[in-house]
Formats: C-alpha cells, sequence, structure tokens
C-alpha cells in the first residue's frame, strides 16, 4: 500500500487523514479535496449547515471516515457521532483515522451491515470500488470488470436500523447520513417506528438507480417511503445554501449517483 496522510480544517479543528493511493476512491476523495476544498461539496456543507455543538450524527455505510471525522469536529465534546462500516478493510482504516485524531471516545465505531434484517448476510465485495461493496452482485454492473473476473462474498453481521439505535442507546439524531449501494430503502423501513415519531431531523441518502433495483426496490418508493415517514425530499447546494426542495413528480437523471436530503418539514423551516 502507499499511503499518504493529509490535514483538514475544520471548525478551527485539525484532522488528520490516511489515505491509501492506490484505491481509486481514496484517489477521487483526495482530487476533490484538492480541486474542490471537500470531497462531495454538497454533503460536506450541508453537514457544516446542520450539525452544531452536542448534536448525534449517524454515519451508515461510513467508509475510511471521512464524513465521520467532519460530523465530530461539528458536534464537539458535548456530542457523538456513531459509525457504520461492515468490510473489514475499510473499517480498520476507519478505526485508524478515529485513534490518529484522539476521537476513540467520540466516536462510536460498529462493523456491521444495516439492513432489513437482524442476523448474517451474504455481502459482495466490490474488486473495482472499495465504497462500492454491497448487498447485491456489483458484478452485474458493466463497469466492474475486476470484480466479475473474481467475484467474492463474505458473511457479515446485519442489524436493523431499529436494532441500532437500540444497541448504541440513541434516542434523536440531528443527522444520519446512509450510504449503501441501494440498501436505502431497506434501511429506512426498518427503522420506521423510531423515523416517523422524529428521531432524526435530516437524513442524507445516497440514490443509487441500479443499487435500487437490485435490491428489489426503485428511486419512486424510495422517495414514497421518505414522505409517508414524515420527510421531505430536498436536493443539497454545492454552494452550501439551503436544500432545494424537490417536487413529488421531478426526477434527477437516473444514469447518476446522487445524494439527497431527507427533512423533517418543522427542522427545515428552523434550518
Amino acid at each position: 500500500m502507499s499511503d499518504v496522510e493529509i490535514n483538514l480544517s475544520v471548525a478551527n479543528r485539525q484532522l488528520r487523514m490516511v489515505f491509501d493511493l492506490d484505491s481509486p476512491v481514496h484517489q477521487s476523495i483526495l482530487n476533490s479535496i484538492q480541486t474542490l476544498g471537500a470531497y462531495e461539496p454538497a454533503t460536506t456543507l450541508f453537514l457544516g449547515r446542520v450539525l452544531r455543538r452536542g448534536d448525534t450524527f449517524i454515519d451508515v455505510g461510513a467508509h475510511i471516515g471521512f464524513f465521520s471525522l467532519i460530523g465530530a469536529a461539528l458536534v464537539g465534546e458535548a456530542g457523538r457521532v456513531i459509525a457504520v462500516e461492515p468490510f473489514v478493510t475499510n473499517f480498520e482504516r476507519l478505526r485508524h483515522n478515529v485513534e490518529l485524531n484522539n476521537l476513540t471516545e467520540k466516536i462510536q465505531i460498529l462493523q456491521t451491515v444495516v439492513s432489513d434484517a437482524n442476523g448474517t448476510v451474504d455481502f459482495h465485495i466490490n474488486k473495482d470500488n472499495d465504497g462500492g461493496h454491497a448487498l447485491w452482485d456489483p458484478a452485474l454492473h458493466s463497469a466492474n470488470i475486476l470484480t466479475r473476473e473474481a467475484p467474492e462474498k463474505i458473511t457479515v453481521r446485519s442489524m436493523t436500523l431499529s436494532s441500532l439505535i437500540a444497541d448504541v442507546g440513541c434516542e434523536r439524531a440531528r443527522l444520519m447520513k446512509i450510504d449503501t449501494e441501494g440498501a436505502e430503502a431497506g434501511i429506512l423501513e426498518s427503522g420506521s417506528a423510531w423515523l416517523s415519531t422524529g428521531g432524526v431531523d435530516f437524513i442524507i441518502a445516497e440514490v443509487n438507480a441500479s443499487g435500487l433495483m437490485n435490491m428489489g426496490s426503485n428511486v419512486d418508493s424510495l422517495f414514497t417511503l421518505a414522505r409517508d415517514l414524515g420527510y421531505v425530499v430536498c436536493l443539497p447546494n454545492d454552494d452550501g445554501s439551503p436544500p432545494v426542495l424537490l417536487d413529488a413528480s421531478n426526477r434527477p437523471n437516473p444514469q447518476y449517483v446522487y445524494n439527497v436530503v431527507l427533512a423533517r418539514p418543522e427542522a427545515l423551516a428552523a434550518l
């Protein structure tokens, strides 16, 4: 491995992160930071707009911890971050980055899948994209050549969102990010009792039309479920301004993977 350490300044705190230059995903994150000043600027700036001192941030699909570390800097000493990552290599890098910043008491890390079931599940390894491991076979995607040449799946622990919330003792969260390659709808459904009673103000959810389809869902079903749970669907802005309401009949181009903000109306109004 060819590692490089970088420093990030967030909320008057210096953060250190280690990246693997042999990983295309790590390279993409670094390139975005260098050229745009942030990785996924709309998401990064939304964290900065929403998270306050003392808040709780839940990062489902934390990868190596980029957003978890930023969240920890924003919520401060009185706040809390719960970071969930199932794949062992990513999880160990997540752990290392947390320890590197002396945030082991601030960021609680869990090695598990969050899905619609408790127990164990098959988890498919994406050899082309270390951020693309999934509950469906990524070899089905035409771009994943290495994955088709050497398919691999492992058995991992799985928890529903309701079980996760109970396990970590979280009654309320300000913000949750879900980046799970198409499992988002099942995760929301698995925590519906908590979500429908206002358990979290804002959710950043990845919309991956292909992934949703391979998980037996689709974009319409995801958005309908979110609205049934009491959320409005918005698009975050790259300039950090408030998110824009997405009309029920509007759909961004399905060939793209993008993030939406699911917001409780009262929280959005206050924002």
